[in-house]
């Protein structure tokens, strides 16, 4: 999916439920539920601007799932829920959210996927988290600060075709609703689109392909909307058994309809690039892109971002993880400051039992842009982890 138009995973009720009746029957449900809890300090926890902003803080996470498979499949129903309790100058935060995942082969050569997503969250707290092969922090950079409550809605749908041995087609499309709480008139927006995609192995380690994709913003600012249209070169390949690099190259096209006045029209390079070398004892990834989104403040911006993560098992159950990321927002029509935020972090994790880990990690953060200047975020914590029923 391309991350311009929402960047979040989703599909229609009708078309989950189609994914399960074609497939077989569920041949093994598994449910899981990891708990953390955490207590640290920071220095400034929301990046806002001002004084006597730092406090320490305690926090729980509860993340429950339960996954099916279908002997061709998956679906997955993924919740989490976080509090976070601060000793002084802010009142306690809740943030909580679920996904519905689905991926079934319909054949040798069909694979429909999708799913439906929800997530409520502050925006500024806890936004530099980094995993998996893109370690990219999507928050919306000229929001932070501004302890903007957001609700995301999320729903696509999509489907593989494996043509030939050699030849794959992919189709998906979504919608994204951005509703926001205390926030003026002009910053909700709706997202929707689609793209397809063609690729061929060239060989045995290397796909080429093309792919076009086109999606339009809605805001709730009468006749303010967006539409971008972004054609791409891609390429994957196997670097050596460890190593694999993914990307994509290409050009967005974006019109912006203004409310008053004449329209802008915008031209920009887009693509997006993923180095990732897979270890018996650690894990490398480093990871870019540039794309036009929405935002908050009523505008449509072009975000430029990069970022690693890096894990290294020191021994049978410690380890060190580190990541760390950064975002450039300019705005395409002049409604918006420039801004950029850098994110980075370090720590710490052993695994006294099966199940419960104990960690330690240390984190920065700072905003840079137009308006009052925000004090950068240091902070630190120790935190338990409790799997159930863990890892066998």
């Amino acid at each position: 999916m391309n991350k311009a138009w929402g960047g979040k995973v989703g599909l229609s009720g009708a078309g989950l439920a189609a994914l399960l009746i074609a497939g077989p029957a569920l041949a093994k449900i598994k449910p899981s539920v990891e708990t953390q809890v955490r207590l640290g300090y920071d220095s400034n926890p929301f990046l806002q601007s001002g004084n006597d902003l730092a406090s320490g803080y305690a926090g729980v996470t509860v993340t429950p799932k339960l996954s099916a498979a279908t002997g061709k499949g998956e679906v997955s129903l993924i919740g989490h829920y976080d509090r976070t309790e601060y000793f002084k100058t802010y009142d306690g935060t809740d943030q909580y959210g679920a996904e519905l995942e689905a991926r079934q082969a319909l054949s040798q050569k069909l694979t429909v996927f999708g799913g439906l997503r929800y997530d409520h969250s502050v925006i500024g707290q806890d936004d530099d988290v980094v995993s998996g092969a893109a370690p990219i922090d999507d928050t919306d950079i000229n929001l932070i600060g501004s302890r903007a409550r957001i609700n995301t809605y999320s729903g696509s749908a999509g489907f593989a075709w494996q043509a030939t041995p050699k030849d794959t087609v992919t189709v998906d499309g979504g919608y994204t609703a951005s509703r926001y709480e205390d926030r003026p008139a002009g910053s909700n927006n709706d997202n929707y689109g689609g793209r397809i995609g063609y690729q061929r192995a060239i060989s045995a380690k290397t796909k080429l392909g093309i792919s076009g994709s086109a999606y339009r913003i809605d805001y709730d600012t009468p006749g303010l909307h967006s539409m971008v249209i972004q054609p791409n070169v891609t390429f994957s390949t196997q670097l050596s058994p460890r190593w694999q690099f993914d990307g994509s190259i290409g050009v967005s096209f974006t019109t912006i309809d203004l409310p008053v006045g004449p329209n802008d029209k915008s031209t920009g390079i887009a693509g997006e690039a993923n180095l990732c070398h897979k270890g018996s004892k650690n894990t490398f990834c480093l990871f870019a892109s540039r794309s036009v989104s929405g935002s908050g403040f009523g505008g449509t911006t072009r975000r430029s971002q990069a970022g690693f993560n890096f894990d290294q098992r020191l021994s049978e159950k410690l380890s060190l993880n580190a990541g760390g990321s950064y975002a450039r927002s300019a705005s395409l029509s002049g409604l918006l400051p420039l801004r950029e935020y850098v994110s980075g972090h370090v720590g710490l994790s052993n695994r006294f039992a099966r199940n419960l880990t104990v960690g330690i990690q240390g984190q920065y953060r700072d905003v840079f842009g137009t308006g009052l200047p925000v004090k950068a975020d240091y902070g630190a914590e120790i935190n338990a982890t409790l799997a159930l029923p863990g890892p066998k």
